[in-house]
Formats: C-alpha cells, structure tokens, sequence
C-alpha cells in the first residue's frame, strides 16, 4: 500500500521543526508548500518536494497546487497547516478538493477576522468584551470611537497574531504615540500577512483580570478539550505573553466555567475537525472571549501539552486530517512553566553568567539563550527580544516555583 500525499501549508519557522518530525512518524509523503525556503528547512525535505507561491493568497496557492500535483501525476491524500495566517487559504484548499478539514466560513468567523468573530458571538449572547470598529488610523477618528467605549480601552487590529498592533489605551494623550506604534506593527514590513490588512480596528473596553486559553480539537462535531493554560502577561499597555502554566493555578469551578464557555463558542462558529485555541479573560462577572482560532495553540505549547499530559495534539490533529479517529487520553500529571525572560530597562549587555550551570538543574526540559553579550536590549514601547527562554517540569506547583526561582537566580544578563 502506498503512503499518503500530505501537504503541509508554510512550515511555522524553525521553532515548528518539530511538525516534520510528527508528520514523518505518520508515514506520509511530506510536502510543503510556502512561501520563503529558509536554509533549515533543506535538510528535511527533499527539493521536489517543495514549491513557492503566496501563500496568503487562496486563488494562487488553489492554483500552484493543483499545477503542481497534476505535473507529477499525483494527488493530495491529507492537507493541515500549524501556520494561523493560513488557516482560511488552507481550508479553501481542502474544500475545492473534497479533503478533510474546517469548513472555509467556519475558518473565516475565528481569529482570522476579529470582527466577524465578534459579531457572531454576541448574536448568541455570549459574553465579548464592548466594542466599536475603526477604518484607517486617523486620530480623529479613534478620538470619537473611543468616547463611545470609554476609558480605557483595548485598540486591535482585526486579524494578526502575538497581539501586534494590539494596544491598552488609558488616556487620550497616549493615542498619538499608541497609532504610530499600531501604524509601524502593522506593516508588511514587520509581518508579510499584513499586505492584505485593510486598516480595519476594533475598539473594545478593556476587562481586568488573568488570561488564559482553552485548547484542544474537534472532529465531527466531538468537541475534545486537551486542557487549559494560564498565561503571564508582560507589562501594559502591550499584551505580549511572557509565560504560561500547564495545568492552570486557578481552582475546579473556574476551569469548568472556561471550558463550558469555550465549547459554546465553537458550537456557535461552527468549528469541526481542526484544532482550537480560544482565549480568555475571567472576570468578576466569569470568562468573557478575547478570541479564538481554528487551530492549535502556538509557539511552545503544543509541547507544552505533550510535557504536561502526555497529549501530542500535533499528531492528533494530523490523524484528523488524514481521516482517522482522534481520542485524547491524558496519561501523566506533571506541572509546566515555560518562560521567556525579558529586559525591564534598555541598555547594552555587558555580561552573562550562570549558563553552565544551567545544565546540571534536573526538571529542565528545554532551554534556549537567545540574546548575547554585546548586544543592545530594549524594552517596552519597542518590541523587547527575550534574554532567554526555558521550560521546566515538577510533581507540584510548589516544586514548580522552587524550580522557577532557580534557573531564574541562576541565569544573570548584566545591562549596563
């Protein structure tokens, strides 16, 4: 029997080296189609098996892959992205060719437009944050919405990821600099998919209380719920996710309520078999939806999950696409902390100690120094660059912050 054709859309990056390592455990014929082929990505994939094209573009990518497959004189078995700016050009595919995957409006009412997303979900009444939309970046205009939500407030653009352009307002005196800095991370230049934003804002009050995400996938309308993450926020007014807790600190009857709240919201939007990421902020009134998207959790926490319960949702969500019936059984109970450390002031970085002795602390899954001697930091309005990030496990929360302090005692970057 022959293998399965699978098509991966946009590899993710080297951080999502390990999507390959999954999908070559399946045994698939891997191919990819993407955008850039960055050097790493040689070594994983023969050439042949690889074309470029605009990815973001669901016309070209329908028509690129279909050339492409037809000139080898093959077909697609499976199509998936781990890539959230592909979602939606991904499950276009999948429908033109009758392969398994999220319904293309379904994909299209999730994070992929906020708005859309938004509009939906009060229609049902579920609980979203207030809001007004805002066309183009003229402060005049974001004076009179804002008036109307009231301070402060949370100014988004309507699609993007890792919160850029997203921004807390507290006073009006913060805006002219809040849209400059929303005008320059919402360029092409700082992120190719934004060549097709539309200037497109939300407004929305902004809610007080900790953040966190209910994660997992649905396969013929069978929601399946991997677990919950509490997630650290860096310093207002940005919204950048510094860290995260695999299972959550907060109690039983605040979990429930999270992910009775996050299985309405994919019922109301119609999600089915695809992964789902829906964030959270709990509130005294409960949860209230941020937002969700029609994939699996980013960044590290698709191992984080695996570290955690034993749960590989990457794999699972592989098996969905390829056809196979998807069970997540947990099979550990370990407590996660994966964390980037991030300059709290500007300067340059005269030292780093501690990085040998990194090695020897036992409860270390992953660690990676990512800024060096030398180098200049720079920290909030400007999009800071971690020191370093790691990842650790224990049998308690307790032990879990022992471990924390720790590496964080133990691992020193001198600014100066």
């Amino acid at each position: 029997m022959s293998k399965p054709n699978f098509l991966l859309v946009e590899h993710g990056g080297a951080r999502k080296q390990f999507t390959f390592e999954v999908l070559k455990k399946k045994g698939v014929n891997i191919f990819l189609v993407c955008t850039v082929v960055p050097p790493w990505l040689k070594t994983l994939l023969p050439e042949g098996n690889i074309f470029v094209t605009d990815t973001y573009n669901s016309v070209k990518l329908l028509s690129d892959t279909v050339s492409f497959f037809e000139a080898k004189k093959m077909k697609i078995d499976a199509i998936g992205t781990f890539y959230e700016h592909t979602v939606v050009q991904t499950a276009d595919i999948a429908k033109a060719l009758n392969l398994e995957g999220i319904d293309p409006g379904a994909a299209r009412r999730s994070s992929h437009n906020k708005l859309l997303m938004r509009i939906v979900c009060r229609n049902a009444k579920i609980p979203t944050p207030a809001f007004e939309v805002v066309r183009g970046l003229e402060l005049r205009r974001f004076i009179q919405t804002i008036k109307k939500i009231g301070l402060p407030c949370v100014i988004k653009p309507i699609f993007g990821a890792e919160s850029y352009g997203t921004v807390k307002i507290e006073k009006y005196s913060d805006l002219m600099s809040a849209v400059n800095e929303i005008k320059l991370n919402t360029s092409s230049d700082k992120k190719e998919v934004f060549k097709n934003f539309t200037e497109t804002f939300l407004v929305e009050k902004y809610l007080q209380g900790p953040v966190v995400s209910v994660d997992g996938l649905v396969q013929h309308k069978r929601v399946m719920v991997a677990g919950m993450v509490e997630f650290v926020m860096g310093p207002e007014p940005r919204f950048t996710q510094e860290a995260n807790y695999i299972p959550t600190r907060f109690d039983n009857s605040v979990c429930v309520s999270c992910i009775d709240m996050a299985k309405r919201v994919i019922h109301t939007l119609g999600f089915d078999n695809c992964g789902f990421h829906c964030e959270l902020r709990i509130t005294p009134e409960g949860p209230v939806l941020i937002e969700i998207a029609a994939r699996l959790p980013g960044g590290p926490l698709q191992p984080g999950y695996q570290k955690a319960y034993g749960v590989d949702l990457t794999s699972a969500l592989v098996d969905i696409w390829l056809g196979r019936k998807v069970n997540l059984k947990p099979n550990l109970k370990n407590y996660i902390l994966q964390k980037a450390v991030f300059p709290r002031k500007n300067g340059k970085i005269i030292n780093v100690k501690g990085l040998r002795k990194i090695k020897k602390i036992k409860g270390i899954w992953d660690f990676s120094k990512i800024s060096n001697k030398g180098e200049i930091v720079v920290t909030y309005p400007d999009i800071p660059k971690p020191f370093y990030y790691y990842a650790a496990a224990a049998q308690n929360p307790d032990l879990l912050d022992l471990l924390s302090n720790k590496i964080e005692s133990t691992v020193r970057f001198e600014i100066f």
